[in-house]
């Protein structure tokens, strides 16, 4: 297998409700990633950029976020993009990177 062959695996940090105090209020009714900017929420615009990775295979988020709060958009987004999106929720926050230990 070719290194132009390998499957690429993008991990995307979403953080957690525990942190974020300086979005409030904003942040108290939905979860700071899912928040509009530019018309989309803030996290499809990374994983937009993800979808221009040559042989992406998957993308997880990873954060502390109840999966429920993320399941419709990963699964839209997930048809969307024709790539498979899935959302890691930490057991508990691990802090910036603490998630790619997942």
């Amino acid at each position: 297998m070719g290194i132009s062959d390998e499957k690429v695996v993008a991990v995307i940090m979403v953080g957690g409700p525990t942190k974020g105090t300086r979005f409030r209020p904003l942040s108290l009714n939905i979860p700071k990633p899912l928040f509009p900017l530019a018309g989309q929420p803030m996290v499809h615009h990374p994983i937009s950029a993800c979808k221009r990775i040559p042989n992406l295979a998957q993308i997880y988020l990873v954060g502390f976020y109840e999966e429920r709060e993320f399941a419709m958009y990963v699964s839209s987004i997930s048809t969307e993009l024709r790539v498979p999106v899935r959302y890691l929720r930490e057991d508990k926050p691990h802090g910036s990177a603490g998630g790619l230990t997942l």
